[in-house]
């Protein structure tokens, strides 16, 4: 049994090593080390798939904040930003295989979501933590992780209005762009329709730009 335990702690460490390798170049050995048997003593897997293992982890983070929130107060959020990114650089989904015109007009027809995409707000400004350079207040934001159709990984900080506009492209497959966008000012109050195709216009734009939109896809008829 001790030699098990010794085994089934060195995967995890090494494990949660490679997938949170930030919080693991932070923490230090003696408290790395602490997390891990606490996960293994109080946590509850609810998945059997070893890909999700890091989820879990994450998890367990969120449920025990006594056991890191007094040094390191991000650091839930750090591993959830960490595991979206392994996620989307997991994602079967192709990027470069989605049927959408690249070109084609984002107000008139249908914008594409990157279907690798992930969105997540968090109150710590997770994606500049490093090693050197540690967080001392909260900076909260929406942060986007997407893999682009060249297959590199991208990174994103937007808005919270446009966080709002990409789920409604994702809810709405049957809107073209300038429906989302009057979706989106109805539920932010905003009644001024040219100041509303001009900014949704160049939204849209820079959302393809980045490609978190890849195109667009003819809006069936009504």
């Amino acid at each position: 049994m001790a030699i098990y335990r010794r085994l089934f702690f060195n995967n995890l460490s090494s494990l949660f090593g490679k997938n949170f390798a930030t919080a693991r170049k932070i923490i230090p050995d003696p408290e790395w080390n602490e997390l891990i048997r606490a996960f293994m003593v109080e946590h509850r897997p609810t998945t059997p798939l070893f890909p999700e293992i890091g989820r879990e982890f994450v998890r367990f983070l969120l449920e025990h904040p006594e056991h890191y929130q007094q040094q390191w107060p991000w650091l839930a959020e750090l591993c959830h930003w960490q595991f979206q990114l392994t996620s989307v650089r997991n994602d079967e989904a192709d990027p470069a295989s989605v049927a959408a015109d690249p070109k084609g007009d984002l107000m008139t027809g249908h914008p594409v979501v990157n279907p690798t995409l992930r969105m997540a707000q968090y109150q710590w400004p997770v994606h500049t933590i490093r090693v050197d350079r540690l967080p001392e207040s909260e900076q909260p934001g929406v942060l986007a992780a997407f893999r682009r159709p060249d297959d590199t990984l991208g990174r994103m900080k937007i808005n919270v209005m446009t966080a709002r506009l990409i789920e409604l492209l994702q809810e709405n497959a049957d809107c073209n762009g300038h429906d989302c966008l009057e979706l989106l000012a109805r539920e932010a109050g905003q009644t001024d329709p040219a100041s509303l195709a001009t900014y949704g216009q160049q939204l849209l734009g820079s959302l393809r730009d980045n490609k978190l939109v890849l195109g667009t896809t003819q809006v069936p008829d009504r």
